[in-house]
């Protein structure tokens, strides 16, 4: 599909960009801040460094407002389930905010979901959840931004062992020179995940084994600096094999992605591209869980994504404008054969383009007003479907034109007060999984429809921050949102009927709720963070089964508290982390409960010279329970057990 790109870049061209470069990281007392200005969570240098986990979802997991559609890691979670979603805005495993790496979008061009292992924390700089994005999306995106040099050359190796981490290594290097216009990075990671089982124990049959994962992955960037600005380049690529619990049952994945860059100021362009392919067997299970057979083997599921992004930010008086102009096209298609229904496909074509026009203006002393107005051009074609049971074909096409945008207010009260307050009203466009491809899980299935109507969130916030003294903060954030068509796999309410559900657009959904998030430093070597978010997030109107009115969002908990107490004797940390979630559904009907958990992490670690440390540390360590799905049948799956790991970092 490469070999297509200068025939489809020529009408894309007009295309667009990621809203301008981060803000600097406000740090106090060198630890990370807390939740503020709307949905922002930022996690620096150092906190990359100083992480327990070994995947970019665990430490995302420290900030309560986000989580995967299950609550299994990505070590261990298949590929397709792993859709972020923050504050519970989705009522499925896609993801509702899009995934950016140094302003690329990271999302797979087919299900939209996200391969969180694949990432090695050692080449980040910084990751910000909650950041505006121009790709029109329910939720604010995740930004990553990729490690900097500041002119020396740098380096890291990491290595990490455990009874559920198996072995992994990544490494990063960084190659720069004051007298040198060039600088290039690369980094690697190689991953054999143990797992571990996730049948009860007293539900396991002679077919379940440990759920597994081998991950490679690998990036290499390249930058020239030139006096009227800066050309860089970026080439990445990961191939991933996973054991989901049983012989027959197995998936795998492989990817690239590209990107080359211009910068010059605030003005930037780039081009990028995906290619992704992913083939998945499903095996059917006897009742005793003795025996397995293949139902159905996506053997494969390629898919690709290029796209162009542009923009610019000048000043006019007081008025600071931004401008973004931005396109895509992504592809894929589905290619599986079914033990009783023989081989089908279903796939098709979705583009799009972006006007994003940004207006900041300093309306007082510390205060700031800042409008964002987004226009949305999708455009579905070239969708087929074969071998399927109904709607076989070509599918019409489809046109649309969204407008969307936010307004917000936002500045410091005092020196130790601030306060903000944001409306916004945003767009998603269904993926081509959710319009064009069914699915079956043992007795429940899910039909496809390439109806589907654009998803729309509209609603505001309301958050303030106190900072009375350097060794204490807290913040608080009012949220409220209303989803109008948010897709969901809708049952049929007929009696008899209910494990056939088709994917729907549900009329009116509600997102409400508070965050709060406080640090308190206890002396200079002990503090205590403590995070937590109380949601409701329900159903108000479903007219294709009026009996969900009322119900929650599956796999959105009501409460989860995260706390983390550190004590940090120079050069040792001792680390206790605390997570806490009451129980929530894993359906829509809400007929199945997944309990509540408290799980905690320890870990002990001691530093040497230049940032180099050992890391030894107890996972889940009173063995919790932790429930991620229940089958309609009643088999439960679990998480993590009680586990042990052994990671060191070296810097050079």
């Amino acid at each position: 599909m490469i070999s297509r790109l200068p025939y489809i870049l020529t009408p894309i061209c007009l295309a667009c960009a990621q809203e301008g470069e981060l803000e600097p990281l406000q740090v106090l007392r060198g630890k990370s801040p807390a939740v503020g200005a709307g949905w922002s969570r930022a996690y620096d240098r150092e906190d990359l460094d100083a992480s327990r986990g070994l995947h970019l979802d665990t430490l995302l997991r420290s900030y309560p407002g986000f989580s995967t559609f299950r609550r299994s890691g990505s070590g261990i979670a298949h590929p397709t389930s792993q859709g972020v979603s923050l504050r519970g805005m989705g009522a499925s495993g896609v993801s509702r905010s899009l995934v950016f790496l140094d302003g690329i979008p990271m999302n797979d061009p087919f299900g939209d979901w996200m391969r969180w292992n694949r990432f090695s924390l050692g080449e980040l700089e910084s990751v910000r959840l909650g950041s505006p994005n121009a790709f029109g999306y329910t939720a604010p995106g995740i930004d990553l931004r990729s490690r900097r040099l500041s002119g020396d050359s740098v380096g890291s190796l990491g290595l990490s062992g455990g009874d559920v981490r198996g072995l992994s290594g990544e490494g990063f290097a960084g190659f720069s020179s004051p007298e040198s216009p060039w600088q290039s990075r690369g980094s690697f990671k190689y991953e054999d995940f143990a797992g571990h089982p996730v049948i009860r124990s007293a539900q396991r049959g002679l077919v379940d084994e440990k759920v597994w994962s081998r991950m490679k992955s690998g990036r290499f960037s390249l930058e020239r600096a030139f006096p009227a600005g800066s050309f860089t380049m970026s080439f990445a690529g990961f191939d991933e094999h996973r054991g989901n619990g049983t012989p027959l049952s197995r998936n795998r994945g492989d990817g690239v992605d590209w990107s080359v860059g211009w910068r010059e100021g605030a003005l930037h362009a780039s081009v990028f591209g995906q290619e992704r392919d992913f083939s998945s067997v499903f095996p059917m299970i006897a009742d005793d869980r003795a025996s397995e057979s293949v139902i159905l083997d996506q053997f494969s599921v390629p898919s690709s994504s290029l796209g162009f992004l542009a923009g610019d930010v000048w000043e006019a008086g007081e008025h600071e404008i931004g401008l973004s102009v931005l396109g895509r096209r992504r592809e894929g298609r589905t290619h599986e054969t079914h033990a009783f229904s023989g081989d089908r496909n279903a796939g098709g074509r979705q583009d799009y383009l972006g006007l994003s026009l940004s207006d900041q203006l300093g309306i007082a002393e510390d205060w700031s007003l800042i409008a964002i107005g987004k226009g949305s051009w999708f455009f579905d074609d070239e969708a087929s479907r074969m071998g399927w049971k109904a709607n076989n074909g070509a599918l019409p096409d489809r046109k649309e034109f969204e407008f969307g945008g936010s307004l917000g207010l936002s500045g410091s009260m005092n020196e130790s007060l601030s306060g903000w307050v944001k409306f916004r009203s945003e767009v998603r466009r269904p993926n081509l999984n959710e319009l064009y491809r069914d699915y079956r899980v043992g007795d429940f299935s899910v039909a496809a429809n390439s109806s589907l109507e654009t998803e729309r969130s509209t609603g505001g916030e309301l958050g303030v921050s106190w900072n009375p003294m350097d060794d204490f903060s807290i913040s608080c954030t009012l949220f409220h949102d209303v989803l109008f068509d948010s897709v969901a796999n809708v049952s049929n309410p007929a009696l008899g009927q209910e494990n056939n559900a088709t994917r729907r657009n549900v009329k009116e959904s509600r997102s409400r709720g508070i965050e709060v998030s406080a640090r308190y430093f206890l002396s200079d070597a002990l503090s205590l963070r403590v995070a937590g978010i109380r949601s409701e997030v329900e159903i108000l109107e479903c007219p294709e089964n009026s009996g969900l009115a009322g119900n929650r969002f599956p796999q959105v908990p009501e409460n989860r508290i995260v706390s983390t107490l550190m004590w940090e004797p120079e050069p040792w940390e001792l680390r206790l982390e605390s997570f806490w979630e009451s129980g929530r559904f894993d359906d829509l009907r809400n007929f199945r409960t997944l309990n509540g958990f408290h799980a905690i992490n320890f870990s002990l670690s001691r530093k040497f010279a230049k940032d180099s440390r050992i890391i030894l540390g107890v996972r889940n360590l009173f063995d919790e329970e932790i429930e991620t799905r229940r089958s309609s049948d009643g088999v439960v799956y679990l998480g993590e057990p009680r586990n042990w790991f052994l990671s060191s970092v070296f810097s050079f």
